[in-house]
């Protein structure tokens, strides 16, 4: 999600409150570093949160403002400029990043939500086979998708988030 913010050191936590589920976890707590950034991230995961069915929100707090997203309101993104209001910015309106109406094919109020953010990832693979395919080296340069190293950086995460949790939640490098 934030492929600018290079963690160097995660510190994570972890707890299975269902025997059964052991040794995954039901709740996964993890703080990251960021050497050449100087920031730091939180990442907090819980498959137990009584009473709350749809609980996946996205929040990340940068030194100056905020952005939250959640899921029982898909079309909306809070946005929370340190001395500020509130703004809630509203998916496919005029006012939003070009770079972000592009991605919205459907404009706001829909439900198909899911299934479009699917496809606009499948419309980016795509891109970026076609412009390799072409040696087109100018465009992948810029053009941001989820390729085989973020994969592998997303199993290293988690694999060091395991690594700290079962050393007793201390400070690892990636």
């Amino acid at each position: 999600m934030l492929p600018q913010l290079k963690v160097t050191r995660l510190l994570c936590s972890r707890q299975s409150f269902v025997a059964s589920r052991a040794p995954l976890e039901d709740k996964r707590l993890c703080d990251g570093w960021s050497m050449t950034t100087a920031r730091s991230a939180r990442y907090g995961a819980s498959a137990v949160n009584a009473g709350s069915m749809h609980g996946q929100k996205i929040r990340v707090v940068g030194s100056k403002a905020s952005l939250e997203w959640w899921d029982e309101q898909p079309n909306q993104l809070r946005y929370e400029v340190q001395g500020e209001p509130v703004r809630i910015l509203e998916r496919g309106m005029g006012y939003l990043n070009p770079r972000a109406l592009e991605e919205d094919r459907i404009g706001g109020g829909h439900t198909e939500g899911l299934f479009e953010a699917w496809s606009n990832l499948y419309r980016r693979f795509a891109l970026a086979m076609d412009a390799t395919d072409r040696r087109d080296t100018d465009f992948l340069q810029d053009f941001w998708y989820p390729d085989v190293h973020a994969g592998l950086m997303g199993v290293r995460w988690v694999a060091q988030c395991v690594k700290s949790a079962d050393a007793g939640a201390v400070w690892v490098a990636c």
